[in-house]
């Protein structure tokens, strides 16, 4: 379809998808269950395969997954010429692939390991294994043409992160207009606190000195430095003291900061702020579905809040295994009051 049309009726079908998507608005429902079974009737609307609990876990997540990515393949899809963006958003799936296929033939395995699989918009060659330069020939990541050695490994998989984190960006800014910026914002937000997070769990987890962390933090210039737009409000933390409120709630983020109660010794905590900001992407993804129908930012939006809706399912899947209350649930998906 030309561009015009395809909006139109991407957003249609993406708003009805949505309409009986587990969202914030409704994500509590995955929580009232008792059962895997019972999950898998609300989320899916049929009876449940007959296997064992272990193998029905796995299958909830599995098929959600495979849902989702099928939906987003078909609307990218309907356009004649699908913008750069809406491609380049499944490279993070792309690059986790590639990280899974590097650290098998890293350890000598013979068979391809399990990856996540495109029907229509195959980037890496999976028919190439085990030849790694084959396999990532005419992809965004060819220059990953050669097994890397065991103490390689973790370098090539931060270069994919980089990889992934520049294309987006990129491709975000030639979107015009008033979308376009929003777009740029909402990975801006999602890059930075990602750089912010990592920052305090090498911190306070790890001791490390600043120059290391350096090392760690993507960045969408030539170099993470201070002029770079999501790296420079990470480097602006790392001397920050850990253990004192009040310089931490007059920060920009302060909204994703714990909480402070009185009389309680306090610490910057990371996992708090990762949960925090994963409700704050939704609810600008989905700012950025209802403003701007029809455009790719929308779209991107949709992508942004299905992906939340995943990670509700999967934390709902978790909390059944474990026998974990609700609350408990909620909470590590940040809550769901926000």
């Amino acid at each position: 379809m030309d561009k015009t049309g395809a909006g139109a009726y991407i957003y249609a079908k993406a708003n009805g998808i949505l309409g009986k998507s587990f969202t914030v608005t409704r994500a509590h429902k995955l929580f009232e269950v008792k059962s895997l079974g019972e999950l898998w009737t609300l989320i899916f609307r049929d009876q449940p395969p007959m296997v064992p609990e272990v193998m029905l876990s796995q299958q909830i997540e599995e098929k959600a997954f495979s849902n989702f990515i099928s939906q987003y393949e078909n609307f990218i899809n309907c356009y004649d010429n699908p913008s750069p963006v809406l491609i380049n958003q499944l490279l993070t799936y792309e690059g986790e692939n590639l990280k899974e296929i590097g650290a098998a033939l890293c350890k000598g395995e013979m068979k391809c390991p399990s990856v996540t699989k495109f029907k229509k918009l195959p980037s890496l060659n999976y028919a190439a294994w085990p030849d790694i330069k084959k396999i990532t020939k005419g992809s965004a990541f060819s220059w990953y043409n050669k097994v890397p050695g065991i103490h390689e490994q973790q370098e090539m998989d931060f270069k994919i992160d980089i990889q992934i984190c520049r294309h987006l960006w990129e491709s975000a800014l030639k979107e015009k207009g008033e979308s376009g910026e929003a777009l740029l914002n909402l990975y801006k937000q999602e890059f930075i606190i990602k750089n912010i997070v990592w920052v305090l769990r090498l911190r306070l987890f790890y001791n490390m000195k600043n120059e290391d962390i350096i090392k760690n933090l993507i960045y969408v210039t030539n170099k993470p430095g201070r002029s770079d737009p999501v790296a420079a409000p990470a480097l602006k933390i790392l001397d920050w003291p850990l253990d004192e409120y009040e310089v931490w709630s007059n920060w920009r983020y302060s909204n994703l900061v714990n909480p402070h109660e009185d009389g309680q010794i306090w610490q910057i905590d990371p996992v708090w702020i990762e949960r925090k900001n994963r409700l704050e992407i939704n609810r600008k993804a989905a700012k950025l579905f209802h403003q701007f129908p029809g455009e790719p930012a929308s779209l991107i939006g949709w992508y942004k809040i299905k992906e939340f809706e995943l990670s509700c399912i999967r934390t709902a899947v978790e909390s059944i295994r474990l026998n974990v209350n609700s609350e408990e649930a909620m909470d590590a998906i940040g809550g769901l009051n926000g």
